[in-house]
């Protein structure tokens, strides 16, 4: 691992990286944290339901 540090600290300007990387995972959780709040409850109950529920989508029983 120290190899890659080195190696990585040698370079001039990754450190851009870095931050581009994080701006990246923050944006997605943020907009995927804003899309499941907004969801309905009734879709969210659905989801939920649809665990115990037996039936195919086509609406045939699974044995």
């Amino acid at each position: 691992m120290t190899l890659v540090s080195s190696l990585l600290e040698s370079m001039t300007g990754i450190h851009i990286f870095y931050v581009v990387g994080l701006l990246i995972f923050i944006t997605l959780f943020i907009v995927i944290f804003i899309r499941t709040m907004r969801r309905p409850a009734a879709e969210m109950n659905e989801y939920k339901e649809s665990i115990f529920n037996d039936k195919d989508p086509d609406g045939s029983e699974r044995s």
